[in-house]
């Protein structure tokens, strides 16, 4: 399977770059098509009258199959109905030819999907905290994607990095991630042999992460430890995590510290996790009565909350902060090259220090 691109509807696909091709998931910012790939075609920053296409071909168990059915079985980042409207649109051809609704599918048939023209731009401010010849440090604002996720291709820090900050990082690849409204520190890696390295560390737990969060409450005691396993929510049309038994889902442990009080109904916590689950701070700190404020995934049921996605985050639902008031502030780890001590710090986000004033009575 083939990503490849056009600049003008005669010409054929090519590659604009004279390299060898890079085989991953990473380039052209495509990682959320990833269902889609076997071999990725390297490309450089595409110029503004070009259009990506992907190719694929129907794999083993599918025979006679209408299309949209198939596309939605295997690629289920768009739903049918929405598959069924590119298909509508002219954006799939099957076997060199425009597919239809009744268009049927087998082992072996070619399918590719005309990518719309690319998303504008993204409009973000992301500061360097630190830089060198084999590290990048970022300060990722809230809202944005550490990486390309379905049909959102360009509007994310990988791609922003690699090709519209200037000058850009061309080799940068994420040592470690951050939910999309979470702040705060993202260590990037320009080289892979260190990228492998620090990912190591990561994993092993040989990284110090430090977090603040405001949440509800005032947890007593002011400093503990929390000690409870994970395990995603069955069913959920989430990611929803929840607590489960001893013995049950996966190890995970925060650390807790009380800053401040915030008034008599909130506080600012510092956070270390020392593993890294998903979604980890959030849901301890929910099941232990003080969820974070401005997280709808863990204080709306999934119906409330998906509405609350979907209707642009209304501020009667959660009027504080539209986003989880969580801000990566510090990573400390081990120099892979060099070897010595390196902190990476990054000054908290604007609307989670106007929410602590307000709190505060400031």
């Amino acid at each position: 399977m083939i990503v490849t691109y056009i600049t003008n509807a005669n010409d054929e696909c090519n590659t604009r770059d004279s390299r060898p091709p890079k085989q991953g998931l990473s380039a052209c910012g495509l990682i959320g098509h990833q269902l889609f790939f076997h071999q990725v075609v390297f490309c450089a920053a595409l110029p503004d009258n070009t259009r990506m296409q992907v190719s694929s071909k129907v794999i083993t168990g599918f025979k006679n199959v209408l299309l949209v059915d198939y596309l939605a079985a295997r690629f289920p980042y768009f739903s049918a109905k929405k598959w069924a409207a590119l298909v509508t649109n002219g954006r799939l051809t099957h076997n060199g030819q425009t597919a239809t609704l009744a268009t049927r599918v087998r082992q072996g048939d070619t399918i590719i999907y005309h990518m719309p023209d690319p998303e504008p731009p993204a409009d973000w401010v992301v500061p360097i905290v630190y830089e060198d010849k084999w590290l990048l440090g970022v300060n990722k604002p809230a809202g944005l994607r550490v990486h390309s996720q379905g049909k959102f291709i360009a509007e994310n820090l990988i791609y922003y990095l690699r090709y519209q900050h200037q000058p850009p990082f061309p080799d940068v690849n994420l040592v470690n991630r951050l939910d999309i409204h979470t702040s705060g520190v993202v260590v990037l890696a320009k080289d892979k042999q260190v990228l492998r390295q620090l990912s190591a560390d990561f994993a092993a737990g040989q990284v110090t992460k430090t977090y603040l969060a405001v949440v509800h409450g005032q947890p007593a005691p002011p400093s503990g430890v929390i000690e409870l396993p994970l395990a995603r929510v069955p069913g959920t049309k989430t990611a929803r995590q929840q607590v489960v038994g001893a013995g049950e889902g996966k190890t995970a442990v925060t650390h807790y510290q009380l800053l401040e009080t915030l008034g008599a109904d909130y506080a600012l916590l510092q956070l270390h996790p020392q593993t890294g689950r998903t979604h980890q701070l959030r849901v301890h700190l929910a099941a232990i009565g003080h969820p974070i404020v401005g997280d709808g995934l863990y204080q709306l049921n999934d119906e409330d909350y998906l509405h609350w996605l979907r209707n642009g985050r209304s501020p009667q639902q959660m009027p504080l902060i539209q986003r989880q008031a969580l801000h990566c502030a510090a990573t400390q780890f081990t120099h892979p090259v060099s070897g010595h001590p390196c902190q990476l710090e990054a000054s908290l986000a604007d609307d989670m220090t106007q929410l602590i004033d307000k709190l505060s009575g400031n």
